[in-house]
């Protein structure tokens, strides 16, 4: 069945949001995600794109895009993601979508609305935990945007920004324990770490978690009260001491 076209926005100026089937990583490592990004930058003068900033995360990428032509936007992301799924495929020895439905883009429709979508795709790893500074993120233009003051503008996250960091964070702690969500629930070790984690590094509901993991309310409040004594500094990390959520500090710096 074809799909309805995008509403055509007044403005030049687009915030892209695109998302792993499922949620799940399709940038599994710096390889991926420098063929994504490489991909961006060929695709550019065919479409008439330009592009102001970029993040690219594990299981989602966020790109702020100028473009006098929405039309042109739609078929520079449409062969964009097509060509990255061709490559995710082949490489993975998988068929079927790559890529969450559709990408979602927002207008830009003043200076400040600019800036702070500007300052959210560069927090995006800071918000993730996976660095402290937007510039020890290897994977994002943030070097190479000149006069930008990151504290300029503030952001607002929205339910759907913390549920995507969730995710985020949940498949890179089941990742790096190599372990499945049903087999998780039955260690109850790394039970206690996941909870502890989401509770006092990014302060989420009980509510949530139990929603996330599919395990009772009174289970994870259960879990986290017997362990909540703990001091944030005490929290276990992954190796060396770094956060959990460190898949994407890669050595070499991509474009």
């Amino acid at each position: 069945m074809p799909r309805n076209p995008r509403k055509l926005l007044n403005t030049s100026f687009y915030h892209i949001m695109t998302q792993g089937i499922n949620k799940y990583f399709i940038f599994n490592n710096s390889t991926d995600i420098k063929y994504y990004i490489k991909t961006m930058y060929k695709l550019l003068k065919q479409h008439n794109i330009e592009i102001i900033s970029y993040c690219i995360m594990n299981n989602h990428a966020h790109i702020l895009i100028k473009s006098n032509n929405i039309k042109d936007l739609s078929k520079y992301m449409q062969r964009l993601n097509t060509i990255y799924g061709i490559y995710y495929n082949k490489k993975y020895d998988r068929v079927g979508y790559v890529f969450r439905d559709r990408y979602k883009s927002e207008g830009i429709y003043s200076q400040s609305h600019l800036y702070n979508c500007i300052n959210y795709i560069y927090n995006n790893p800071v918000k993730a935990n996976i660095c402290k500074h937007p510039k020890d993120y290897p994977y994002s233009n943030y070097k190479k945007v000149k006069n930008f003051k990151n504290d300029e503008y503030s952001f607002i996250d929205t339910d759907e920004d913390i549920e995507i960091i969730i995710d985020y964070f949940i498949n890179s702690f089941l990742k790096k324990h190599n372990i499945s969500l049903d087999l998780l629930k039955k260690d109850n070790d790394l039970l206690k770490e996941l909870v502890v984690k989401l509770r006092q590094i990014y302060n989420i509901s009980y509510r949530t978690i139990s929603k996330k993991i599919n395990i009772s309310r009174e289970t994870i409040r259960t879990i986290y009260n017997k362990h909540s004594n703990l001091p944030k500094s005490s929290v276990p990390n992954g190796k060396n001491g770094k956060n959990e959520a460190t898949d994407l500090r890669f050595k070499s710096v991509a474009r």
